[in-house]
């Protein structure tokens, strides 16, 4: 079932690396500092000093690696070696790439390489889940309140809401994949709203 979407990234992580290798401007680092140029005015404010202090100084070494990061997860997806590292990589890589500002297609590909990431997980001990689901929503939390706009046509742009939105669905599959549904539907029965909302939504 996992195919599809591992055959998907990887085309598209292939795609990506070939684009930049057959670009003389990425080798040279040049594309890599007209990208963060652009981008400046949609960057979230902390990785503005990281773009001026360590990104663009150091272009074409990052160009160099970003590019051979892209091919490698293609080639570990294609061939189904060392996945659970590529989707790691392309995560951290989406999540930059998003807190520059650059949402689409980035936040397409965080779901997509979490959905696989957590097919690929094995079930841990619920107190663990509910830790692990905590971590996730202090930083969803926290980034919203970078939020630029609420209105339902730019929500999909705006780089603060879209990885606030991506902890807010990596918590909730933490706890799905790990506390069985009865235990989940019997605590929300212990609250009025709770047996509400098991009435409306899972009866």
């Amino acid at each position: 079932m996992l195919i599809p979407l591992q055959l998907f990234l990887g085309a598209g992580w292939m795609r990506a690396g070939v684009e930049k290798v057959i670009d003389p401007s990425w080798w040279r680092g040049d594309a890599l500092l007209n990208f963060l140029e652009q981008q400046r005015p949609h960057m979230l404010p902390w990785f503005t000093p990281l773009a001026d202090g360590v990104l663009a100084p150091l272009a074409p070494v990052v160009a160099w690696a970003v590019l051979w990061m892209q091919i490698g997860i293609a080639v570990c997806l294609f061939t189904n070696q060392r996945v659970k590292q590529a989707l790691w990589t392309g995560i951290t890589l989406n999540v930059c790439f998003t807190m520059a500002g650059a949402v689409n297609p980035s936040a397409f590909y965080l779901v997509m390489q979490m959905a696989v990431l957590f097919a690929l997980s094995h079930r841990v001990r619920e107190v663990v889940a509910v830790r692990r689901a905590v971590g996730f929503l202090i930083p969803a939390s926290l980034l919203a309140s970078f939020a630029r706009t609420i209105h339902p046509m730019a929500v999909i742009d705006d780089p603060a809401l879209v990885l606030a939105f991506t902890f807010v669905i990596a918590a909730i599959t933490t706890l799905a994949i790990s506390i069985p549904i009865n235990r989940l539907v019997e605590r929300l029965e212990r609250s009025a709203t709770g047996r509400r909302v098991v009435a409306r939504f899972i009866i």
